[in-house]
């Protein structure tokens, strides 16, 4: 019997050792002004976009204008292709778009110009126009991924502390808790 009582008095030390550095944890993370819970999901949303805008620069958007086909040279046809390809363009670019939204960096303003700028030269069938802007937009969607891949791994090395620190605690708490406060 004194066995089985001691074997439930280490279970309790444990759970009881484990939640107390939880909520130090969270306390300790509130304390310097982190949400550990938000910056878990924002991690995931970063990888996320991270991964949406890997696949569009790894084949994606070669895929896009292939579908489109080749440009044709009589102009209602060359203007209706340029309008594909514009198109083409702002929804890539929405990629890079979405990347500001999620670090609070977004222009409405300049979102708005380059769309303008898009439907002004699909107008104008100005077809090298359009593939500098889309040189324009893979540039943008590489420095997308350097400060999205930044951001997520400042987020991981601050969730792998946390979770150390965690660890920590929770050894000390438990040899805190089995040497004094429960025993007595």
């Amino acid at each position: 019997m004194a066995s089985i009582n001691r074997d439930v008095m280490a279970l309790i030390r444990i759970f009881t050792s484990c939640l107390t550095a939880a909520f130090l944890i969270f306390f300790i993370s509130s304390l310097s002004g982190e949400d550990l819970i938000k910056n878990n999901s924002t991690i995931d949303d970063l990888d996320r976009i991270l991964a949406e805008i890997t696949v569009e620069l790894e084949g994606g958007i070669d895929r896009r204008i292939k579908q489109l086909g080749e440009v044709p040279a009589i102009n209602p046809y060359k203007k209706f292709y340029c309008a594909e390809f514009a198109k083409e363009i702002h929804e890539v670019s929405y990629l890079t778009e979405k990347q500001k939204i999620l670090f609070d960096a977004y222009n409405v303003r300049n979102f708005e110009n380059k769309s303008k700028r898009l439907v002004a030269y699909s107008e104008t069938a100005n077809m090298q126009s359009l593939l500098n802007e889309m040189e324009i937009v893979k540039r943008e969607l590489k420095n997308s991924v350097n400060l999205v891949d930044k951001r997520r791994k400042k987020f991981l090395r601050q969730r792998t502390a946390f979770i150390i620190l965690f660890f920590v605690l929770w050894i000390a708490i438990y040899f805190y808790y089995s040497r004094g406060i429960i025993r007595r």
